[in-house]
């Protein structure tokens, strides 16, 4: 045997194999830890079913329109904590249907609460009724989506909150949406 042969090492032994191996190793741990972060933080913001909501906006339009027939205005209140809040409802509604407060994060739907109203005084007037609401605590976000609707489906008020700017919300009937065009610009 030669000189040579007697003091070459394995391969293992050497730190070239591992420098280069370094590099591909950590981006294999980085993929899967970022796979892992991704699938924890995810955002509902992509549909599954196109077709199903495209079907959804007329139905939605026409509850808007019946809101703005029906003269329907709501004032939400939410409290500090930010785990209930008062609302008052005017306009041509029935005070004996059962009502809902929805709130929906703009982006996690997971976050999504529906609170059916709970009368706050026996004596609510057709044109003017109070309601209390008690939900989970909302997580932090700048702003929510805040709807009033009556459950039998036949129309709603929505409005966006931002929750820097207080925690009264005035939701009112989508007048804009449904407004005569104008026809003196023909």
């Amino acid at each position: 045997m030669s000189k040579q042969s007697k003091s070459a090492k394995p391969w293992y032994k050497h730190i070239w194999p591992w420098v280069l191996m370094a590099g591909p190793i950590f981006v294999v741990i980085a993929s899967v830890a970022m796979f892992f972060v991704a699938k924890e933080h995810m955002t509902d913001l992509v549909s599954d079913d196109y077709y199903k909501d495209g079907k959804h906006i007329d139905i939605e339009l026409r509850r808007d329109e019946e809101a703005v027939k029906r003269h329907i205005q709501v004032q939400v209140l939410v409290s500090p904590d930010a785990d209930a809040a008062k609302v008052f409802v005017s306009g041509d509604f029935d005070p004996k249907a059962p009502l809902n407060l929805v709130l929906l994060h703009p982006t996690k739907k997971a976050d999504d609460q529906v609170v059916a109203l709970k009368a706050a005084s026996p004596d609510n007037s057709k044109m003017r009724a109070e309601y209390d609401a008690v939900f989970k605590p909302l997580p932090h976000a700048n702003h929510w989506y805040v709807r009033v609707e009556d459950q039998a489906g036949i129309w709603r008020v929505e409005e966006k909150w931002i929750v820097s700017q207080g925690n009264a919300i005035n939701l009112t009937a989508m007048n804009k949406l449904f407004a005569p065009e104008n026809k003196a610009s023909e």
